[in-house]
């Protein structure tokens, strides 16, 4: 015959038994405490639960299972609370009467139904929490109760190592998920840069490779004394098809080099009037019929910055407003404050809207563009040029009203003296 003891006991076990599996089953932690605050008053018969979480120096009361409300949601001390008695003891706190314990902050209980109390430690080993049990009477929890509560607990810890580490896993898997879509990403990217620059490349050269190979067919056909002229005529043919093909190649090259950080920037003082109005002259061979330079220029005109790199840029943005344009370009620049501005306007066929995010990219030709020769670089190296001045690039863009660009450029020159040689 089973006595009432031992039937105990074994409902006992097997609530334990169904407590493993259902803890089995749970994904995060507040399933788990929604769990075990329910089992920890069934093994006890306690009038309330609680869950505890340690928070570094604290006591977190995670949740509860209570016949009137407890502390959920109150932090305490950990060194003034029963919980963290348990914990920093690491084992069971069994207290008959609350108010004949020292270890009880009997102001925090008055408020509650709360005569006695069992709180045992998640994980006695560094613990990470406790269970308490509370009743409204005042009893001495026995040894089983004890026994099962901290068995419940033991069950708790592995169930909530278990959740860490499949949360960890998890977050694993998904960083190195993002990082393959990312590294495919990256692979597509690369593909339709290199195919984009093959095909640039193609175009670019296809045009003066043509040039080159019929001016040598022609000039071959001229051998006469007299025919000198027509053959000198394919001859310099033939040299501004190669100077283009190496325009080409060098802006290939400059992209590499910026990108590499292989570029070095070296100051010198100037008179920047003087020399822009020197760039603009050096492209009026590149000028349309009826095109024209409009430059003007205010304040100060010696400035201190990297000369070389100023003049690509400005022959970058100017060579631009030539191709995409058939009206006068307007070219202004002013020195105030230890600042340079230069603006660079066209009236020519501006720049697509959707498309205005992307102008500095790599490769970038704009829709209404693709007919006029360029590889997409030329934006791309100003930028970084621009970079290695310290100064930003604006640009405001209309299709068919023509884009002005802004350079703000830090002068130097404050901090050194001015040589006469740049006056």
């Amino acid at each position: 015959m089973v006595t009432a003891g031992v039937e105990t006991g074994l409902l006992s076990m097997e609530l334990l038994v169904n407590t493993v599996q259902q803890l089995s089953m749970a994904r995060d932690l507040e399933s788990v405490m929604r769990i075990v605050r329910k089992v920890a008053r069934e093994l006890t018969g306690a009038d309330g639960a609680t869950f505890v979480l340690r928070e570094d120096q604290f006591c977190f009361y995670a949740d509860e299972d209570a016949i009137t409300p407890l502390w959920k949601g109150s932090r305490f001390p950990i060194n003034i609370c029963v919980s963290g008695w348990a914990m920093l003891n690491k084992k069971p706190a069994i207290i008959e009467d609350i108010y004949n314990d020292p270890r009880v902050p009997v102001d925090a209980y008055r408020p509650t139904f709360v005569k006695s109390l069992l709180t045992v430690p998640i994980r006695t080993i560094d613990p990470i929490g406790s269970i308490g049990c509370y009743w409204a009477h005042k009893r001495m929890p026995s040894k089983e109760e004890v026994s099962l509560l901290q068995a419940l607990a033991d069950i708790t810890a592995v169930s909530i190592e278990n959740i860490m580490v499949r949360n960890t896993l998890e977050e694993k898997v998904l960083e190195r998920t993002r990082e393959l879509a990312e590294s495919l990403e990256r692979e597509k990217m690369l593909s339709e840069k290199k195919s984009t620059f093959l095909s640039a490349a193609s175009h670019e050269f296809r045009t003066p490779l043509s040039t080159i190979l019929s001016s040598v067919s022609l000039a071959e056909q001229y051998k006469d004394d007299e025919q000198l002229e027509k053959r000198q005529k394919h001859f310099d043919r033939i040299k501004s098809a190669v100077k283009g093909l190496m325009d080409i190649q060098n802006e290939f090259l400059s992209v590499d080099q910026l990108e590499q950080g292989k570029v070095e920037t070296t100051k010198e003082v100037f008179n920047i009037e003087k020399f822009l109005q020197e760039v603009a002259e050096s492209l009026d061979g590149l000028r349309k019929a009826g095109q024209h330079f409009r430059f003007s220029h205010d304040g100060g005109n010696i400035v201190m910055l990297d000369k070389k790199i100023l003049r690509n840029v400005i022959v970058n943005l100017l060579s631009n407003a030539i191709k995409y344009s058939n009206k006068d370009i307007i070219l202004n620049s002013s020195v105030s404050d230890h600042e340079i501005k230069i603006m660079v306007k066209d009236s020519g066929i501006g720049i697509p809207k959707e498309q205005q995010a992307n102008v500095f990219g790599k490769y970038f030709r704009a829709s209404n563009a693709r007919e006029i020769k360029g590889t997409g670089l030329g934006l791309n190296i100003v930028r970084h040029y621009v970079d290695l001045l310290e100064g930003t690039i604006a640009f405001e863009s209309e299709e068919n009203a023509g884009t002005t660009f802004s350079i703000f450029i830090p002068d130097h020159l404050h901090k050194t003296e001015i040589p006469s040689s740049a006056l």
